[in-house]
């Protein structure tokens, strides 16, 4: 082999090394992603426009998240638009709240502070969902599969 050949071979092992990281990027920590999706109804109808997140009780690993649709439907995302979430247990938490309620007119008038005092509208659905240690929620995400899990809310909205 010439030292022609050498130069020649370097830029197609620098791209070989760039698709096996593109290639790798469906994993962190050795945990693969599968897809998952599923559908949210509280009171028999569908939850538009919450969050979906699903933690996993692997250590390190990102969460995956999402966003329902108009008919309560969501596909998780984790490292790229609807991937999925990773493989393994997950705790599920899920959240939705109403409008911000308008700030008094003195601080509405100042944009920096309007933005950083802005509460919470009032919860949508009950809110122990909104968190994974109190929504009790937990999903077994499979290797290899499209997996679907659909979440049905109960209980009353406190006040």
């Amino acid at each position: 082999m010439s030292f022609g050949s050498l130069r020649a071979s370097a830029p197609v092992a620098g791209a070989a090394l760039a698709v096996a990281l593109l290639i790798g990027c469906g994993s962190q920590n050795g945990v693969p992603v599968a897809k998952a999706r599923g559908t949210i109804t509280y009171k028999g109808k569908p939850v538009a426009k919450a969050a979906v997140s699903f933690i996993p009780e692997t250590p390190g690993t990102i969460p995956a998240l999402a966003t329902t649709d108009e008919n309560g439907v969501y596909a998780l995302s984790t490292y790229g638009n609807g991937d999925g979430a990773p493989v393994g247990r997950c705790r599920v938490a899920i959240s939705l709240t109403g409008p911000s309620p308008p700030l008094p007119e003195h601080l509405a008038k100042a944009e920096a502070a309007a933005e950083t005092l802005r509460m919470p509208g009032k919860p949508l659905i009950p809110k122990k969902y909104f968190s994974p240690e109190t929504s009790r929620l937990t999903a077994e995400v499979l290797a290899k599969t499209d997996n679907v899990f659909d979440f049905t809310l109960e209980g009353d909205l406190t006040p």
